[in-house]
């Protein structure tokens, strides 16, 4: 099993400015490797370059993904900023403020498994794209536009057209930078520092984070309480004098045992149906009448017989899940590194295996065995056990006798699964040719 992925940066191209512009995108070239040194050749692997703020721990500012194909020797290339986008826009990167950090992670299969591979402070190089914005010396002022020794200034409107000062969108995104699009483009403005402000009362003084404070001692709040009294039913509001009479609206409930009679005074009554203290009061049994015929449950707060729960218990225990699978493996040219291998069914006979993995269908304990052997290699076979988190057990080799050249397979395990985990046969083997053939059975205990 890959414990730890090395990446060997080759190169991390410059960004070159062309017509005043910088190209979007950054070349990346990398070497992959396992944890024993060898490349991932040949092999479709899944990167996702992360930049982060200030640090190797800090927050990511964009994110995207890549699925290069490695060559021979394990070496990818790829454009950051071409990717697909997860986090942020690479447009929006802010190159001028704080150190940027470059992260590295892949997944050899892949997929979403992703793996830290590396952290690496960019330098220079990709501030090219801050250049694009610097000061650029061979400005030309446009209408009502001054540049004298470098300041900018406003003359004034002479174009008197209305059109081209509209704002067509504005924006502010999660991460507090208001951007507004107008006939000159996308202008940023960064509110973190101002967003982020709460009011708080201690005692009568309110203030606001990062400004001053008011006392409101004085302010009349004009709070009132209502209150309710019950002998004279007025409802009375502070500071007003005239309560209200809920006299006329007071009703009281009565129940009369001897008919089950329950009544609302100024209103109707109900006839309640025999209660269960009342059952009990005539004897545990009910005067030997029983309540018969209920229905199975459709939920766990469903009342139910004995005989019933009597026989689920009994079906339970009496249901035992069992199958016999077949393998055969051959390395035809691509190393495999703890993969799973294909399963043909002997017998299945509740459909508990797919075709290369078991899949616990209720929970409780389980056996499984392997038996293979292998001419060629003695590669190692492994079961991979998914609850929870994942586990590898190795299946124990040892030379056949007399023809040592062979390699026999032999071990049982015992697991306690919740329903839905997986057991799968996976193999390791780097070599064309290796092969290991042989059984999988398993059962619930």
């Amino acid at each position: 099993m890959i414990r730890r992925l090395l990446i060997s940066v080759l190169a991390l191209l410059f960004i070159q400015l062309a017509f005043g512009q910088a190209p979007k995108g950054i070349n990346y070239q990398g070497v992959a490797r396992d944890n024993e040194g060898k490349p991932i050749a040949s092999k479709t692997i899944a990167v996702r370059i992360s930049i982060l703020q200030n640090g190797a721990q800090g927050a990511t500012e964009y994110a995207e993904t890549h699925n290069p194909l490695t060559n021979q020797f394990g070496l990818f290339t790829l454009v950051i900023g071409q990717g697909i986008v997860t986090t942020g826009n690479f447009a929006f990167v802010s190159w001028a403020v704080g150190n940027k950090w470059l992260q590295i992670e892949i997944d050899p299969a892949g997929g979403n498994s992703y793996q830290l591979a590396g952290s690496q402070q960019l330098m220079s190089v990709p501030y090219a794209f801050y250049a694009e914005y610097s000061g650029n010396l061979n400005l030309t002022a446009g209408t009502g536009i001054a540049i004298t020794n470098g300041v900018i200034s406003n003359t004034g409107d002479a174009d008197n057209s209305p059109t081209n000062e509209l704002i067509t969108s504005a924006t502010l995104t999660a991460d507090k930078k208001l951007r507004i699009t107008d006939a000159g483009g996308t202008k940023e403005v960064d509110l973190a520092p101002v967003a982020n402000q709460s009011l708080s009362l201690s005692g009568t003084t309110l203030s606001i984070t990062g400004g001053n404070s008011v006392n409101i001692g004085s302010v009349n709040t004009d709070n009132q309480d209502l209150s309710l009294n019950p002998t004279t039913n007025l409802l009375s509001l502070t500071n007003d004098a005239t309560p209200v009479d809920l006299s006329a609206y007071k009703q009281t409930l009565a129940y009369t045992p001897a008919t089950n009679n329950l009544a609302i005074s100024g209103g109707n009554n109900v006839t309640i149906s025999t209660t269960l203290a009342q059952v009990l009061a005539a004897g545990a049994n009910a005067n030997t009448t029983r309540i018969q015929n209920v229905g199975a449950p459709t939920a766990t707060t469903d009342a139910t017989t004995k005989g019933y729960v009597d026989t689920a218990i009994a079906t339970a225990i009496a249901t035992n899940y069992a199958f016999k699978e077949t393998f055969n493996f051959q390395n035809t040219g691509t190393p495999m590194n703890d993969a799973p291998i294909g399963l043909t069914d002997v017998f299945d006979d509740f459909n508990v295996v797919g075709a290369n993995r078991f899949t616990a269908p209720v929970a409780g304990v389980y056996s499984f065995t392997v038996t293979a052997t292998s001419n060629l290699g003695g590669i190692p076979v492994k079961l991979r056990v998914t609850s929870g988190g994942t586990s590898l057990f190795e299946i124990k080799r040892m030379q056949a006798y007399p023809v040592v050249t062979i390699i026999n397979y032999q071990d049982s395990n015992i697991y306690k699964l919740n329903a839905g985990d997986t057991v799968e046969v996976v193999v390791t083997s780097l070599l064309v040719g290796e092969r290991v053939e042989g059984f999988f059975f398993g059962s619930k205990l």
